[in-house]
C-alpha cells in the first residue's frame, strides 16, 4: 500500500506549499496528492480551494490574481502562520524539486468543478513533459470530462478518477471499460463489499483522506494500492 500524503504533509504543515511537499519526502511518503487551479494569467498554480480566503486570509479568487502575484501570498493561515512565509507554489517550481526525486509519484488533482479552467489538461500536461515526469503522475479529478481530456491529449500518465458521498456499487466495469486506472473515493463510502468489486475487476483504488491508526489499518486489511493522508508519517508507522 503506498503512502500519499494529502497537499503534502498537511496534518502538520501548511497545505499545498514547497514545505509540506519537502517534509512529506523527508519521512518517506511514497507520493504527494496535490491541487491545481489556473492564475489570471493562465499559470498552473498548487492551492486546493478557489477562493482564497481558508488559507490565505485573503478575498478574490485565484483567477483574480496573477502568477507573480500569488507567489507574494503566503497560504500558512491553517496553520495560524506559525511557519512563517509559506507561499502558493507553482506547479512549474514543484515539478521542479520533484524531478530530482523520482522514485516519488504526485497525484495532481485538476480542479476542474464547479470552475472549468479552459486549456488546463494542456498547460499541465505540458510542465509535466517539461520535466519528463509522465511516469510519475497519476491526473484525478472530480470531473470525467478532464479525465477524458487528458487522455484525449495522450499522456501516458494514469489517471483515476474521484467520488464522495454517495454508495459505489456495481460502477468497477464502468471505469475499467473508460480506460481510467483508479478509483479514488471516500473511505466513509466503502464497505468490504465495495472494496472487494473494485479489486475483482482490477481497478486500482486510492482512499482519501484517511488520517486515523485504526481506519488506516482497515485500509491496509483491505490490501489497496494507495492510502491519502493528512498525516503520512503514521500510515508509514503501520504500513511498514
Amino acid at each position: 500500500m503506498k503512502i500519499i500524503a494529502h497537499r503534502g504533509f498537511s496534518g502538520v504543515y501548511p497545505e499545498n506549499t514547497m514545505l509540506a511537499f519537502r517534509k512529506a519526502i523527508e519521512i518517506g511518503a511514497d507520493g504527494i496528492e496535490l491541487d491545481v487551479h489556473l492564475s489570471k494569467d493562465g499559470q498552473v498554480m498548487i492551492i486546493h480551494d478557489e477562493a482564497l480566503k481558508r488559507t490565505t486570509g485573503l478575498d478574490g479568487v485565484v483567477s483574480d490574481y496573477t502568477r507573480a502575484e500569488l507567489e507574494k501570498i503566503s497560504a500558512g493561515k491553517t496553520k495560524n502562520d506559525e511557519f512563517g512565509f509559506t507561499p502558493i507554489p507553482s506547479l512549474e517550481e514543484y515539478l521542479a524539486f520533484m524531478a530530482e526525486h523520482k522514485d516519488k509519484f504526485t497525484n495532481i488533482e485538476l480542479k476542474t468543478a464547479p470552475v472549468y479552467y479552459p486549456e488546463i489538461e494542456e498547460k499541465t500536461l505540458e510542465l509535466v513533459r517539461k520535466f519528463d515526469l509522465e511516469k510519475n503522475i497519476i491526473y484525478s479529478s472530480f470531473n470525467w470530462l478532464s479525465i477524458e481530456r487528458i487522455q484525449r491529449l495522450g499522456t501516458i500518465s494514469e489517471t483515476g478518477l474521484l467520488f464522495s458521498g454517495m454508495k459505489l456499487y456495481n460502477q468497477a466495469h464502468i471505469i475499467k471499460a473508460l480506460g481510467i486506472n483508479y478509483f479514488h473515493p471516500d473511505f466513509n463510502d466503502l464497505t468490504d463489499e465495495i472494496v472487494k468489486s473494485y479489486l475483482d475487476n482490477k481497478v486500482g483504488l486510492n482512499v482519501w483522506t484517511v488520517n486515523e491508526i485504526e481506519d488506516m489499518k482497515v485500509c491496509l486489511s483491505w490490501n489497496i494500492d494507495g492510502l491519502i493522508t493528512n498525516f503520512p508519517d503514521r500510515a508509514i508507522s503501520i504500513a511498514r
